[in-house]
């Protein structure tokens, strides 16, 4: 004869076998929250990434004098890495420094131009050139969500 332990062990064990028998072929529960949970992951990364638009841009490329040498002429690129945000109308900072790297002063300058996720755009600038810059970087600041 079996003794009482036993026989528990056998129903719950059952009981536990009965219950996910009835839950094995309802999987619309896993996949709506799957669905719903790569949603959110997707709005809160683009919410990211269009709340820090500089965070994703970057400006490089390079400069020199013109021929007369009042003016400097910036060939620049500014390269969008974000996933999914697109923006528009980006305002690169030009940055001058002395001999010593001492930050002389800045110039913003709006480039109007659309950048979707992934991609580069060229960009041409010519700031003036004042006699005790020895040289200049450049940065993205500012950029809208389009």
């Amino acid at each position: 004869m079996i003794n009482f332990t036993t026989r528990m062990t056998i129903v719950i064990a059952i009981a536990f076998l009965l219950t996910n028998c009835n839950n094995s072929g309802n999987n619309s529960d896993y996949d709506g929250a799957y669905s719903s949970s790569y949603q959110e992951q997707k709005m809160s990364l683009e919410d990211k990434e269009l709340a820090n638009p500089t965070d994703f841009l970057d400006a490089t490329g390079t400069y020199r004098e013109n021929l007369l040498g009042d003016k400097l002429k910036i060939n620049g690129t500014i390269t969008n890495s974000a996933t999914v945000a697109t923006y528009k109308d980006a305002v690169v900072r030009v940055t001058y420094y002395s001999k010593s790297k001492t930050n002389l002063g800045s110039e913003d300058y709006t480039i109007w131009d659309i950048f979707p996720p992934h991609s580069t755009k060229k960009f041409n600038l010519k700031t003036k050139n004042y006699s005790n810059i020895s040289s200049i970087g450049w940065d993205v600041v500012k950029a809208s969500s389009y």
